[in-house]
């Protein structure tokens, strides 16, 4: 199970009360959402190793040396989570979980590399809120749960269910995405392009590539909007596809029960300290 750490941390700290803090005065709502939202996966999922991913870099910089606009217009991170990104990976190498990431690279990267290795008799499920790793989804190998309601309510993907949802197989969602565009990541999509066009086109051509090669037969407006839209579709293919062949980086630390619980009382996460190890123990 490979859980997109940022995602649900983000989650965890938007649904739980900002108010929860240790004994200094430190938000710690979002380390101890997370934990609980671990400990739960394992409880009902039954994954047979977990690894959180982070994103080393946010924003890299090929991405925005391809397209500048991407995720320019990103809020900053709220004061109260950041410090908690510096608290989790202390928690999770206590308890014994995987621990990812590649510098210069976002988590999705991290993800998409590790479920690209996945073969033969592996599994491998993603756990996100973030759609864009629904183009990873490959049967029997790699299924998605998308964090509908943090991971108390899951919507599981294979190919029929993106087909089903989306009208396209996962192998074209990139392309989906790109002619769509994605405003919280700062991309505006071909004009005039919303979902149901772009799932009509690539179900017409197959893919961008193809559409671009016969814009001829399309309507003049179209026609207009992709001849408009060459550089930044060029842009996009370097910007939205994950990588897939990193060297990633790990960490799997022997669980520290000692550390754990003492860290657990400092920072005033007991509670889900106790849920953790007890779902990691079966």
């Amino acid at each position: 199970m490979l859980l997109d750490a940022s995602s649900l941390v983000y989650r965890a700290f938007f649904s739980v009360p900002k108010t929860i803090t240790d004994h200094q005065g430190n938000p710690v709502n979002a380390v101890r959402g997370f934990m609980d939202m671990t400990a739960r996966l394992k409880t009902e999922q039954g994954p047979d190793e977990m690894v959180a991913v982070f994103d080393a870099d946010w924003r890299p910089q090929f991405r925005v040396d391809a397209y500048a606009g991407f995720k320019a217009e990103r809020p900053e991170e709220p004061p109260e989570l950041t410090a908690q990104f510096e608290l989790l990976p202390e928690v999770i190498d206590a308890a014994g979980l995987i621990r990812a990431e590649a510098a210069g690279y976002e988590a999705d990267d991290v993800i998409a590399t590790m479920c690209a290795r996945i073969s033969g008799p592996d599994r491998a499920v993603v756990v996100t809120g973030d759609r864009d790793l629904i183009c990873l989804v490959r049967d029997p190998h790699v299924s998605l749960l998308f964090t509908v309601k943090g991971v108390t309510n899951l919507k599981r993907f294979d190919e029929a269910t993106v087909e089903e949802a989306y009208g396209i197989p996962p192998s074209l969602y990139s392309e989906f995405a790109m002619l769509r565009g994605d405003p919280s990541d700062g991309l505006p999509g071909v004009a005039g392009v919303g979902p149901k066009t772009a799932v009509k086109l690539l179900g017409e051509y197959g893919s961008i590539d193809q559409i671009i090669e016969h814009t001829e037969d399309l309507t003049p407006r179209l026609q207009k909007s992709f001849e408009a839209a060459r550089d930044y579709l060029a842009a996009m293919r370097i910007v939205v596809p994950p990588v897939t062949d990193l060297e990633v980086e790990s960490t799997v630390a022997a669980r520290d029960e000692d550390k754990l619980l003492g860290l657990a009382a400092k920072r005033n996460i007991e509670g889900p300290a106790r849920r953790l190890m007890h779902a990691l123990d079966g």
